[in-house]
């Protein structure tokens, strides 16, 4: 575990920046608007959030956030979504967390999981484009639904470097791994992060489905946790799991 070191890393090199009498770039908000992938023409609302930097000039990597389903009220500002990216944030690592298509201002409607991988391609283009981003050092994090549409973008990003999954919807009857073909395609380093109490994620068939197509992914059980993570520790304990993991592959070791 490397846990709190992309901050220390941040914090040194800010006191270095201010010890020279250079004045270091603060943490940014901004919300946008961007294009989803393809022909639609839809235009999705999203929020780009920028850790402290040590100057103008540097690039950070970053990482496009994915909120739950829609059709069960799932929108950018879900608690978990919020957790995870001010977690990512704290760690030197910028965020855009973006609505599906249909919900909040983003235009559209729910196109059952289809359009919306889409969305998730359409935001990693505009994390990569940005002038402070490092465009190969970005990755993909996903809770519940987010975490499904964020693998199947995966698969389509060959330079993918790093996705994490959040108790990613497997349900709890055993799986047809065959009906998450695209796994096979995935070439990212991968992180699954599911409670032991979780009602709609199995740690057991989220280990069925990656063994069967040879993927060496890190399976984690957070003991005691639900899908929602309203166990007392286990929401801070799953986004410092998710930020070591994504520090470690777009940030690397000391």
């Amino acid at each position: 575990m490397m846990k709190g070191w992309a901050m220390m890393l941040t914090l040194t090199s800010l006191t270095a920046l201010a010890a020279h009498g250079a004045d270091p770039v603060p943490r940014h908000v901004e919300l946008l608007s961007f294009a989803a992938e393809g022909d639609e023409g839809i235009i999705l609302q999203g929020e780009l959030c920028l850790p402290h930097r040590p100057s103008a000039e540097a690039k950070v990597p970053g990482v496009v956030i994915c909120h739950p389903n829609p059709q069960m009220g799932g929108t950018m500002e879900n608690v978990i979504v919020r957790a995870l990216r001010d977690r990512l944030v704290d760690m030197g690592i910028a965020t855009l967390r973006f609505n599906f298509r249909g919900v909040g201002g983003s235009q559209g409607q729910f196109d059952e999981g289809i359009g919306e991988v889409n969305d998730v391609l359409g935001a990693l283009a505009e994390l990569r484009a940005r002038p402070q981003v490092d465009a190969q050092r970005c990755g993909i994090v996903g809770y519940s639904f987010g975490a499904e549409m964020g693998l199947k973008a995966a698969a389509r990003v060959a330079d993918l470097p790093a996705y994490a999954g959040v108790g990613f919807p497997t349900g709890l009857e055993q799986v047809n791994p065959e009906d998450f073909a695209y796994v096979a395609d995935v070439r990212a380093k991968m992180l699954f992060v599911t409670g032991t109490e979780d009602q709609y994620s199995s740690v057991t068939e989220v280990l069925r489905i990656v063994t069967h197509f040879g993927k060496d992914a890190q399976v984690v059980p957070l003991e005691g946790a639900d899908h929602f993570f309203v166990a007392a520790g286990t929401l801070g304990t799953m986004t410092q799991l998710v930020a070591d993991f994504i520090a470690a592959h777009l940030i690397g070791e000391l």
